[in-house]
C-alpha cells in the first residue's frame, strides 16, 4: 500500500508577512494563516499587528533579526532604514532559522528593488514592488524561492511586463496581466 506524505509536516510554513511604522501602523500585510483571531477581519489583523508592534519596539537592538514567542506563534523581526519593522510570522514549533532566512530574502529583495531607500514613504511608493516580492517569496504560506536576487529580478521583470504595450506582449504575459487586472478588480 502506497506511504502518503504529509506536505504540511515537511514544508516549512510563514504564516504572515507584514511591515509597519515606527507607530505600529501597517504599509504592507499579508497573512495566509486560516486563525481566525487574526484573519478573521482587517481590524483584527491591525490589532495583532499594533499588538506585535508594542511588543517589539521595546526590544533594545532590532539592527539583527529577533525572533520572540507571541500570542502562540514565532515572530521574527527587524528593523528597516528607518523605524519601519519587517516581520515574519510562523507556527509555534516553525523552524527560526527559516523564518530568518525568509525575512533576510524579503528585506534583501526589497532593499535591491527601492534602490536602499527603506524608509517608510520608500516603503509606500514601491509597494507594488513589496507585494511582489512576499509573492515570489511564499505561496500559500509555503516558502517557494529565498535567493534575493532571484526574488528581485522576478519581480522587476514583472514590474515591466506590465509596462509592454498589449500589442507587443506574448499571450502568456497578456494572460498574466489580464488575470491580475481581474483579480484586482474582485477584491
Amino acid at each position: 500500500m502506497p506511504t502518503t506524505i504529509d506536505s504540511s509536516v515537511m514544508a516549512p510554513g510563514i504564516q504572515g508577512l507584514f511591515v509597519l511604522d515606527e507607530e505600529g501602523k501597517r504599509i504592507f500585510a499579508q497573512y495566509w494563516t486560516g486563525d481566525c483571531k487574526i484573519t478573521g477581519t482587517v481590524k483584527k489583523q491591525k490589532e495583532f499587528e499594533k499588538r506585535a508592534s508594542k511588543k517589539t519596539t521595546s526590544m533594545a537592538n532590532m539592527a539583527d533579526a529577533d525572533a520572540i514567542s507571541f500570542e502562540g506563534y514565532v515572530l521574527v523581526f527587524k528593523r528597516l532604514g528607518d523605524n519601519s519593522i519587517l516581520y515574519v510570522l510562523g507556527d509555534p514549533d516553525e523552524n527560526e532559522l527559516m523564518l530568518v532566512t525568509v525575512l533576510h530574502a524579503m528585506e534583501e529583495s526589497m532593499s535591491s528593488l527601492l534602490r536602499g531607500a527603506m524608509d517608510a514613504n520608500s516603503l509606500l511608493s514601491g509597494l507594488a514592488n513589496i507585494c511582489l516580492c512576499a509573492d515570489e517569496i511564499v505561496m500559500d504560506g509555503l516558502i517557494m524561492e529565498t535567493d534575493s536576487m532571484l526574488i528581485a529580478g522576478r519581480a522587476s521583470m514583472a514590474q515591466s511586463i506590465k509596462q509592454i504595450p498589449i500589442q507587443d506582449q506574448t499571450l502568456q504575459q497578456f494572460a498574466n496581466v489580464a488575470k491580475e487586472k481581474l483579480a484586482n478588480v474582485f477584491r
